[in-house]
């Protein structure tokens, strides 16, 4: 297990793992480290002038405080089709494959001064690439995954399957973020302690209108700056 780093993966797409990764890289930069993110392959890219513009990747190159033109190494590949990566690769006649995607990451982490933090597409088990899921990117570049999920009713079945998919693929989990998006939502629901009730990681709630800088401290203090892992063992304390 490589501690430099971190795997931002989800329970579903539309969760908040950019909102997530851009806080933590943030915070990261504000701690003096000099953190390097991949977002290798994004889909549903507006075209502008410059060709298909990767909000996520953009996004990400920013937060980590590096020049515009760093995005083309940050998301080299993008794609206009706003369906999973392998779809869309095939709907242009490029077939996507996994060992492109670990080689782009790869190319960020050499030679990097500080952590990694790589975001995957979708969920978990989302299709990443040609017979290859997010889980698979996770398992080859040896990454601590940080879970995000949406703080709602539901969110506790898809984040235990999740934790047992971490488990079986023998990946640590580096914490639990649960991401409050809708105002609405019961203020009696707690997944966060019935979370906690069943792994050893920090669970993270961000209230909803969280700031980005907010957001970043807590997640950033709480799996101690992304840079220690839990140690070895099961995801979940079952």
């Amino acid at each position: 297990m490589n501690p430099a780093g971190l795997f931002v993966s989800a329970t579903d797409t539309g969760v908040g793992k950019t909102f997530v990764g851009c806080a933590l890289l943030r915070a990261w930069c504000a701690a003096g480290l000099r953190p390097v993110p991949c977002k290798p392959a994004e889909s549903g890219c507006e075209t502008g002038p410059d060709g298909l513009y990767p909000a996520d990747g953009v996004a990400l190159t920013a937060a980590a405080g590096l020049p515009p033109a760093a995005v083309a190494r940050v998301t080299p590949w993008r794609f206009p089709d706003a369906l999973a990566p392998d779809q869309a690769a095939r709907n242009i006649g490029h077939p996507l494959y996994l060992a492109e995607l670990v080689d782009a990451c790869e190319a960020q982490r050499k030679g990097a001064q500080g952590p990694l933090l790589v975001e995957g597409a979708g969920g978990f088990y989302s299709p990443l690439a040609e017979e290859a899921l997010n889980a698979d990117l996770a398992v080859a570049l040896g990454l601590p995954v940080l879970l995000v999920a949406e703080d709602r009713l539901g969110t506790l079945n898809t984040c235990l399957l999740t934790l047992e998919a971490l488990e079986r693929r023998g990946l640590a989990l580096a914490g639990i973020v649960l991401n409050r998006r809708q105002p609405d939502t019961d203020p009696q629901l707690d997944n966060a302690s019935a979370l906690q009730r069943r792994t050893h990681a920090p669970v993270i709630e961000l209230a909803e209108g969280i700031t980005s800088d907010r957001a970043g401290q807590r997640v950033s203090t709480s799996i101690a700056s992304g840079l220690i892992p839990p140690s070895a063992g099961s995801a979940s304390g079952r």
